[in-house]
């Protein structure tokens, strides 16, 4: 799907719909989680256990639809070698890298890392426990099936990697305004509209027909795996 824009460049769909509402509703259960992670009230316990069983289901979805999704979801499309790596690390470095329909490589690979983080983040979660004096305060719904000094341990490295992803967003955000700012593209507003302004030689180069079908599957699957733990 393109539109001229005039003057070689082309008004291109790029994000899909499931991927953009992915995008901003982890962003948004992310800072849920964090600013309820620090209470010591039982309600807001509860506010931030939804929202890590809201990003178990949608780390499952995205992981579907990564391998089912459209033309750009694909992880195929911006996983890139390392040698694309290196070579967009190197314009980068001189200032000048190069426009990106999808991903660029580095974001690409920074996606993973993200995604990777945020699971290893959950999975400590749900064994995890705060243990206080003995006596155990807070758990996560699978907590009951290690020791107490494992989920203890495990909640402390959940922590821990909490704070290590907040260093990965950081660096996330910089390199999307380094992106922004050197390229002219804009890429909150395409995750937004999921149209991104290019070249006219990548007229064809928009994502197919989103595959509802398999969306569906993606999201059965992803409340399959909350019902499941939930439910354990």
């Amino acid at each position: 799907m393109a539109e001229s824009m005039g003057a070689g460049k082309i008004r291109l769909f790029v994000w899909d719909a499931p991927t953009r509402v992915f995008h901003w509703s982890l962003l948004a259960l992310v800072a849920i989680a964090w600013a309820t992670a620090e209470s010591d009230s039982d309600f807001w316990f509860q506010v931030h256990l939804a929202a890590g069983y809201g990003v178990l289901g949608l780390l499952v979805f995205r992981l579907i639809w990564g391998f089912a999704g459209a033309r750009y979801a694909l992880f195929t499309s911006f996983v890139r070698p390392w040698r694309a790596v290196l070579d967009y690390t190197k314009q980068l470095a001189c200032l000048k890298p190069p426009h990106s329909i999808g991903h660029n490589p580095l974001g690409g690979w920074m996606v993973l890392l993200l995604l990777a983080m945020l699971a290893a983040i959950v999975g400590t979660g749900l064994f995890g426990a705060e243990i206080e004096d003995g006596v155990q305060k807070f758990a996560g719904p699978l907590a009951h099936l290690v020791s107490a000094g494992t989920a203890s341990a495990l909640i402390e490295l959940h922590d821990e990697l909490f704070d290590i992803l907040l260093v990965l967003v950081a660096i996330h955000v910089a390199g999307v305004v380094a992106d922004m700012v050197l390229t002219r593209d804009n890429l909150i507003r395409a995750m937004i509209t999921g149209f991104k302004t290019v070249d006219t030689a990548n007229a064809n180069a928009g994502t197919e027909t989103v595959p509802y079908g398999r969306m569906a599957i993606a999201v059965a699957v992803a409340l399959a795996a909350i019902w499941l733990v939930v439910s354990i």
